[in-house]
């Protein structure tokens, strides 16, 4: 195939594009960088550099692919004149959408500090006519636009000259000849377009190279911003903030909707803990650790012979250990944004309301405290827009997987999920280190990515003793010791990180809380009526200074859910504070009566399992309370009103969450 007669023009058109999207950066950082700022992140600019070419290359290769090597087969028994002037046309009108995708993100950067992202498509929703207007009135806008159509006729008539194509009578010369280079070729940009040899393709949450977010922000280019955008844009959670939740559900008043589910003079909505004066003398400093595949069934089993827990093993006995919790959500996204967010609206960080701060962010009280507020993440601090939306509801830190690698020195891990576990327990560590010698009281949100599949542990990892056969497998199953390896390592280092405070001079100092985002996907079947508790089974944990402890009478079988979690810690820790009593404290809970709740409509109740769906229950096997009876019961008058309540408190909070959302457009607007 004689595309090497195109090959001039090819080459034209990919250095222009390569070029242009380079200088657009370049441009960004003269135009809007803090160069204090970006001085003293100059150590992430060559990893910016070669990660920001790799996306480059990424859209220029799948460009080539879709528009000129494809479509070189539909043209092979036409005039080769007639590709000609196909190619002529497509990469001239590639390269005025390019250019101008260029300028509009500029022109985005200029007027909104950041690239083009979701928000772009809210015109469509807003008053487009006088968004228009206003950026017609902005001088500087006006004149961005003329210099897009200047340079788009430069760049046109320069690619014109460049280049000149030589065409033949057909496209094919001699096919079985020339068909083997367009194959090679075309391997060879399937790769590049791919952008990774890893277990994953180059993808959005590879676009952060440090902790400066402006930096990260340029990572990807304005293709891909808008690609991305425009991804979010389509999630199906839009929806929600332009409906009437009320009326759609039948209600007539925010009023009737508390009492629906709930709430009333006795029973608020927004609680406050008791003042107490050791909390406040004391102000203890609070880590919440989010576990990656933290089920409870594989903690469960933890024995001499098959130790899964590791060092965590004396703190789960020595502490409270719960594992009869169920998460609310069954994704790590989703379970963040219920856990510091209670929202079942979900993902709330790439939606419209990115931007939006929620008066249902659970660390707010820690806040008004004065507390400072850590977000450690072993992923990628753009990992679904995170090192934005994160900081945009009060986080003073977002700290990612590049930061972490750069503090410890340490080479990339070749786990696509994140940094190795414990170079996060040891940042954890030296940020409570400091902060307790700079005399400030710090909350930790923990994220840990180790135990997501595809399992990739350090090189000096050594497996323990680990039986298979505990949960049904042969012994010599290779492939679920692996998976029980992953499992091991995180909790193992999450009980070294303990120890590491009990053994120290912050052992009456610190709460720790950890839990599972979901159950270990995959490893075990569970997709059998008997098996609907270790499906949403996770492990739940809280050590807290034994001057503090109010959790000393509270059974470590008590049924509960995420949503239990933060009203318990905000007990324990804070005086007078303020919170949202979506969940209840551990220490309120009466055995015999309490739950916990999937948002696939399982509660977990003391005597087994039911199904909001189906009404039915089914009762816990036998006493080891890990598989359920086959034999199913109707739902008892309690537990249905239990169930019931949950299903309004969902209702107010996405209520409350679009009510938030809607109070800021309005803000936002009368700003303008």
């Amino acid at each position: 195939m004689k595309l090497r007669r195109h090959i001039r023009a090819i080459v034209t058109f990919s250095l222009i594009v390569l070029v242009l999207l380079m200088a657009q950066r370049l441009a960004a950082f003269l135009l809007f960088s803090d160069w204090n700022e970006l001085r003293s992140s100059s150590q992430y600019l060559p990893a910016f550099f070669i990660r920001a070419l790799r996306f480059d290359l990424k859209l220029l290769a799948s460009l080539l692919i879709a528009l000129v090597w494809l479509p070189a087969l539909l043209f092979m028994l036409l005039p080769a004149s007639w590709f000609t002037r196909y190619l002529s046309v497509v990469f001239k009108l590639l390269l005025v959408l390019i250019v101008y995708l260029v300028f509009v993100d500029l022109g985005y950067l200029y007027y909104f500090q950041k690239p083009i992202d979701v928000l772009i498509f809210g015109f469509l929703q807003d008053d487009t006519r006088a968004i228009l207007r206003l950026m017609l009135d902005n001088w500087l806008l006006v004149l961005l636009f003329i210099a897009f159509l200047l340079f788009a006729v430069v760049l046109l008539r320069g690619f014109s000259r460049l280049s000149t194509t030589t065409s033949e009578a057909s496209l094919f010369g001699k096919p079985k000849k020339e068909f083997l280079p367009w194959l090679i070729s075309l391997l060879v940009l399937v790769v590049v377009a791919r952008g990774s040899f890893d277990t994953f393709p180059l993808q959005r949450k590879h676009a952060s190279v440090s902790d400066n977010r402006f930096i990260n922000s340029l990572v990807m280019n304005s293709p891909f911003h808008l690609y991305y955008a425009w991804q979010d844009y389509r999630i199906n959670n839009q929806k929600i903030f332009s409906q009437n939740l009320l009326k759609k559900n039948g209600l007539t008043s925010k009023q009737q909707l508390l009492n629906k589910a709930g709430y009333d003079e006795a029973h608020p909505l927004i609680r406050q803990t008791d003042k107490n004066n050791q909390l406040e003398v004391l102000r203890p400093h609070v880590v919440f650790v989010q576990m990656e595949g933290w089920s409870a069934y594989i903690a469960r089993k933890q024995s001499a012979d098959n130790n899964v827990l590791g060092e965590f093993a004396q703190h789960a006995r020595s502490d409270h250990f719960y594992s009869q919790f169920f998460s609310n959500q069954y994704a790590t996204n989703p379970t963040i944004e219920n856990l510091l967010l209670n929202s079942p609206i979900t993902p709330l960080s790439q939606s419209l309301a990115s931007q939006t701060h929620f008066s249902l962010f659970n660390v707010q009280p820690f806040i008004d405290k004065g507390y400072e507020t850590l977000f450690l993440s072993g992923g990628y601090s753009s990992w679904r827009n995170h090192h934005r939306f994160w900081l945009t509801q009060g986080f003073d830190q977002y700290i990612g997987r590049s930061k972490i690698e750069q503090t410890f020195k340490v080479d990339a891990s070749d786990n696509p999920w994140g940094v190795y576990d414990e170079y996060v327990f040891r940042y954890l560590e030296q940020a409570l280190t400091r902060a307790e010698a700079e005399g400030k009281a710090l909350f930790s949100f923990v994220l840990t990515t180790n135990n997501h599949p595809p399992v990739r542990l350090p090189s000096d990892f050594v497996m323990p003793a680990l039986q298979p056969e505990a949960y049904g497998f042969a012994a010599d199953d290779e492939e679920k010791k692996q998976i029980l390896s992953g499992y091991y390592y995180q909790t193992d280092q999450l009980g070294r990180f303990i120890s590491w405070v009990k053994h120290g001079p912050l052992k009456d100092r610190v709460i720790i809380v950890a839990t599972g985002d979901h159950p270990l996907r995959q490893f075990v079947r569970n997709t059998r009526a008997q098996d609907q508790y270790i499906r949403y089974a996770v492990a739940s944990y809280f050590y807290v200074p034994e001057s503090i402890d109010k959790l000393n009478n509270v059974p470590e079988t008590i049924a509960g859910s995420h949503n239990d979690l933060f009203p318990t810690l905000f007990e324990v820790s804070l005086s007078a504070a303020n919170y949202y009593s979506f969940g209840t404290p551990l220490m309120e809970k009466i055995p015999d009566r309490a739950y916990g709740w999937s948002s696939h409509g399982k509660y977990l109740f003391a005597q087994g399992v039911g199904d909001e769906k189906t009404g039915k229950f089914y009762p816990w096997r036998d006493d080891e309370k890990l598989f359920l009876d086959d034999e199913s019961a109707a739902l008892v008058d309690w537990q249905q009103k239990d169930m019931a309540r949950e299903f309004y408190r969902k209702l107010l909070k996405e209520y409350l969450l679009v009510e938030d959302y809607r109070q800021q457009r309005v803000s936002d607007k009368s700003e303008k």
